[in-house]
């Protein structure tokens, strides 16, 4: 007999008179493909490997209620779009999903560029030009930690009229949903948007009904809920995103929000905890796993609260989310990135198949922030939002000619090259130098921060042990190899090699990398990195965990410059907060002596001892096999960081599709 291995994450729950198969929820994302004012094939496709993949929920968004409360350019409630959505609809209840749609509205943070009525950005109290529109900007921190939601905008103080007309296109816009075919929607109560500005002390300063006390500043919210049901009637669920705390003094607090929730579930039917504060909301790499479950626990065992409760945040794994229900912590789960990295998380955790479980990195790559002008991007799934045109990843298409590949280096664009031409059919033997596969990810195993990426290192270097593909280890590559192997194409996945700065002295400095992979290299308790980028400054908090002093030089007047948007925030957030790191920016290293480094800062000479010294200033492709190799097969191809230097997602997409183009 059958037996479920995570029984209670797979066990039906009914959402007012609405059965959900399961216990996760997909929340919205891939905001990027609805900038347009619809979805086009590329969300359709994406939403459908969503449903397809098992989620119990499945949720679009975010869709703009109303004029003035646009942030982004979003979902249009138009009658041309009607088809689109009820298409969409249909897709998700394919594969016995509840169909979800997001509805927002941004209030004092909706942004002028996508509001055609700019007197129609308002909120609970007005703001004047300068003065900053986001509470969590920063505004303490260093000058190298920046946010586009600091710049601010002028917005003025809703009156009654308005909160009429913004109460009124909530409801019109589930009701448009509904009739599309969609079974809930989701009021977005979070993230610092409209209705969480209401319940805020630091965004509303009203001295009416509407402000003070938390009573008051939940009035208008509630009315907002009120309307949404009195609309919809009383059979259709209504879901509600809230986050549980400010995470900033002065802010909303947990009390706060368990008191608003005991009031809103007279009007909705689950509530999904979510939080505020940049790196909470972000949660990389840096953060723990399932960081708002005391959130859901706390609201759901107050004895106030008796509607479903569902958690949110870095729940990546089959395991943590099952112990969650399972604990009474929350009723169910809303994974967002996990569902990213691997659509088919659901089905395959029903079957036992954890271990086949593509995990997230937390690297924040999917961001709309850094995907907004490009195309939506994981780093370890290639194929996610590409589905209109290249099918589903439980269906790969085969090869209709078998080929001998010959793949060079076993870092993660040689194995990933591996796996994927394995999938299609092709006769693959991967050459690697040293004696395992993972290049330089290995690191990992190490390294006091990346757990995440240790995960997926595990997770790649065993698929591609799995994968069929012949692996040769502790192997050269010569003529006579390649001559025995004889292959159709060849792929050189060499990675690079570091870059050693030209400064008086470079011979008492050491890489960086040295302090993972040489077991015997001997480190003081006072440490200079020279090199203020990711790897530098991931770098120094590895070491700061390890108790060491850390000072960071960076010759330019910002950190982390070569890291996307919401992981630099998030990953500057927590640095702002440690001990025994110093960043100094716009110094320019002179010397390194064998106590010490010798800089220029404004002008003056400065040194800064250290019993260490290690440098991270970039990579260069190591190509050169590529050249040597370019006549011994019909088809050469230069992947990974041997192509350009790069992150994971560089690695793994280049052999991706190397292997595709086969």
């Amino acid at each position: 007999m059958y037996k479920q291995p995570y029984p209670n994450l797979f066990k039906p729950i009914k959402i007012r008179n609405t059965m959900v198969k399961n216990r996760i929820m997909s929340p919205p994302n891939l905001l990027i493909r609805t900038f347009s004012g619809r979805p086009d094939d590329y969300y359709l496709g994406y939403i459908e490997h969503k449903a397809r993949g098992g989620a119990g929920i499945v949720t679009l968004g975010e869709a703009n209620v109303c004029d003035g409360g646009n942030h982004q350019f979003g979902m249009e409630t138009t009658l041309e779009n009607m088809p689109i959505y009820a298409e969409i609809a249909h897709v998700i209840h394919q594969y016995d999903a509840i169909a979800s749609v997001e509805l927002t509205h941004g209030g004092g943070r909706a942004n002028p560029n996508y509001n055609k009525d700019l007197n129609l950005i308002m909120g609970p109290s007005a703001r004047l030009p300068g003065e900053v529109a986001n509470p969590y900007a920063h505004l303490n921190h260093p000058k190298w930690v920046t946010h586009r939601s600091a710049i601010a905008w002028p917005c003025r103080e809703m009156n009654k009229s308005d909160m009429e007309y913004v109460a009124n296109s909530y409801a019109d816009t589930a009701e448009y949903y509904m009739k599309a075919g969609f079974d809930t929607v989701i009021i977005h109560n979070g993230s610092g948007w409209l209705l969480t500005q209401f319940m805020s002390p630091l965004t509303n300063k009203r001295t009416d009904e509407y402000g003070g006390s938390v009573e008051n500043r939940m009035r208008f919210p509630l009315y907002v809920l009120k309307t949404i049901r009195e609309r919809v009637g009383p059979q259709k669920p209504l879901l509600l995103r809230l986050s549980g705390t400010e995470r900033i003094e002065g802010g909303y607090t947990l009390e706060d929000m368990t008191a608003y929730l005991s009031k809103a579930q007279e009007y909705i039917d689950m509530a999904e905890i979510t939080t505020d504060g940049t790196a909470w909301v972000t949660s990389p790499t840096y953060m723990p796993h399932g960081l708002n479950v005391d959130l859901a626990e706390s609201m759901k065992k107050s004895g106030r609260i008796d509607i479903p409760i569902y958690t949110i945040g870095a729940i990546l794994d089959p395991e943590l989310a099952e112990n969650i229900i399972a604990s009474g912590s929350a009723d169910g789960v809303s994974m967002s990135r996990a569902l990213i990295a691997d659509p088919f998380f659901p089905k395959k955790a029903l079957t036992g198949r954890e271990d086949d479980i593509t995990p997230c990195l937390r690297c924040i790559n999917c961001s709309v922030s850094d995907n907004r002008d490009r195309h939506f991007i994981c780093s370890v799934n290639p194929l996610i939002a590409r589905e209109a045109r290249l099918g589903f990843g439980d269906n790969m298409e085969p090869a209709k000619v078998k080929k001998t590949v010959m793949i060079i280096g076993g870092g993660p664009s040689g194995m990933q090259a591996a796996i994927t031409a394995s999938e299609r059919g092709h006769d693959v033997t991967l050459v690697e130098r040293s004696d395992d596969l993972g290049g330089t990810l290995r690191f990992t195993a190490v390294d006091s921060l990346k757990l995440d990426l240790r995960r997926y290192t595990e997770y790649i270097v065993r698929k591609t042990k799995r994968s069929g593909a012949k692996i040769m280890l502790n192997t050269e590559v010569t003529d006579s190899l390649i001559e025995s192997i004889n292959p159709d194409k060849i792929i050189v996945a060499t990675g690079g090699e570091p870059i050693t700065p030209e400064i008086k002295g470079i011979e008492n400095a050491r890489h960086v990398s040295d302090i993972y992979f040489d077991p015997g290299i001997k480190l003081g308790d006072r440490i200079v990195i020279i090199g203020g980028g990711l790897v530098g400054v991931e770098a120094a908090m590895h070491l700061n965990n390890l108790g060491k002093n850390v000072v960071v030089l960076e010759r330019y007047d910002d950190i982390i410059r070569d890291s996307g948007g919401l992981y630099r925030i998030g990953l500057t957030e927590i640095l702002f907060e440690k001990k025994g790191i110093e960043i100094i920016t716009s110094a320019l290293v002179t010397e390194i002596t064998t106590s010490g480094v010798n800089y220029e800062l404004d002008g003056n000479s400065v040194t800064a001892s250290a019993d260490t010294i290690l440098y991270a200033i970039g990579m260069r492709p190591n190509d050169k096999a590529y050249f040597d190799l370019l006549d011994k097969a019909p088809f050469v191809t230069l992947i990974g960081d041997a192509k350009k230097n790069g992150k994971v997602h560089d690695a793994v997409h280049t052999g991706y599709y190397a292997a595709l183009d086969l």
